[in-house]
């Protein structure tokens, strides 16, 4: 997306109007195409006062029909960042583009007889980028609409009139089809490339867990189906990690999910300084965590993951209120090929191994909690 609007759109949009950023790349392109036309027409007052020859007579058309549109577009960018009303802005900046079009065909021959008829094109494509089908179609209907009761009259013996007759007419006939041509290529491609980047965005929120920032289960499941269909041609080993958080329970029950919430994010983040940059964490549900460790020649490399593991988990977790709570975790390892060599049977593996000890650690317990108390 061009950098311009991007900026625009980030710097100026109003902070209470977030929660719509889905919508993102729709204000982007809004945006991109009004800059770009108002930089168009801008070209156009330059060529036609600097370098088109045009007496003081005919320049004044010109700038009839351009200053008031620069002005228009320039207000409807200002309503959608001090307002955000963006449907009203779309919608005026494509009456205003629409008029000042059917105006410019109607004084250069009429739609049987300027090939400036083509920019009337821009509002549909226009409203179907940006506003969605019901809006598209209606814009669509009203342009027809005009073009075959402009054209009806002409062959009804109508004739409009034609107020560029110098030399350089064509160039100007030119100019209004490359626009229009430019203005639907720019839309189309602005467009097709936002509306991929916001379905990337989609898959990774789709695949992202909401509290910890994590990948989540289904994200889980697609990175180890890769790294197994990956790893048969490369015979590349690899090391699937159950985590299971130990006793997690007491602490939703005794001190609440806020405080429950904050302890699932901070060993989420200790898992993620855990590993090295290629691994893979995730959290599959509540208090459950996997780790996929890529390129495991032998158990040392697991090993060192999770003595990294051990000493963050040693430093207890403070909260502002002064009080702290140490945590504690089961885990399960499973080797591949040394274990097993598909999807159910690594997972069956490694969670037979989470929960063999887990039922180690409860034997070994002296207190009955392998989660300490909080404290002040």
């Amino acid at each position: 997306m061009n950098l311009l609007p991007r900026r625009l759109v980030d710097t100026l949009i109003m902070d209470e109007h977030a929660p719509r950023s889905r919508d993102i790349h729709r204000y982007e392109l809004f945006v991109a195409v009004n800059v770009a036309l108002i930089v168009i027409v801008l070209s156009t007052q330059v060529y036609a006062i600097g370098f088109s020859g045009q007496p003081p007579s005919e320049l004044w058309w010109t700038l009839a029909f351009t200053v008031p549109l620069q002005a228009s577009l320039l207000g409807t960018l200002a309503l959608f960042f001090l307002s955000n009303r963006f449907q009203l802005a779309v919608n005026l900046s494509l009456t205003v583009i629409f008029l000042t079009v059917a105006a410019v065909v109607a004084f250069l021959g009429g739609p049987l007889g300027s090939v400036s008829v083509a920019m009337l094109f821009i509002p549909p494509v226009f409203a179907f980028v940006l506003l969605g089908l019901k809006p598209g179609l209606i814009w669509a209907v009203l342009t027809y609409a005009t073009i075959f009761a402009g054209s009806v009259s002409e062959l009804a013996g109508v004739e409009f009139p034609n107020i560029n007759n110098t030399a350089d007419a064509a160039i100007g006939e030119f100019i209004h089809v490359t626009v229009a041509y430019l203005s639907m290529i720019v839309m189309i491609v602005f467009y097709e490339r936002s509306n991929l980047a916001y379905r990337k965005k989609l898959l990774e929120v789709a695949q992202q867990d909401d509290l910890t920032a994590l990948p989540n289960r289904t994200a889980f499941y697609a990175r180890l189906k890769a790294m197994l269909d990956s790893a048969k041609t490369t015979r590349t080993p690899f090391t699937l990690i159950y985590i299971d958080l130990d006793n997690f329970k007491p602490i939703n029950d005794d001190y609440g999910h806020a405080i429950g919430d904050r302890v699932l994010k901070v060993f989420a983040d200790r898992l993620r300084k855990s590993v090295r940059q290629q691994d893979f964490v995730c959290r599959l549900a509540g208090d459950e965590f996997a780790i996929l460790l890529s390129e495991t020649i032998d158990s040392r490399i697991a090993g060192l993951v999770m003595d990294r593991l051990g000493r963050q988990m040693q430093q207890p977790i403070n909260f502002r209120n002064g009080q702290s709570v140490s945590i504690a975790a089961s885990t399960g390892m499973a080797y591949y090929p040394h274990d097993a060599t598909s999807l159910e049977a690594l997972l069956h593996v490694a969670d037979e191994r989470m929960y063999d000890n887990k039922r180690e650690t409860r034997h070994l317990s002296t207190s009955g909690h392998a989660t300490a108390p909080m404290s002040n």
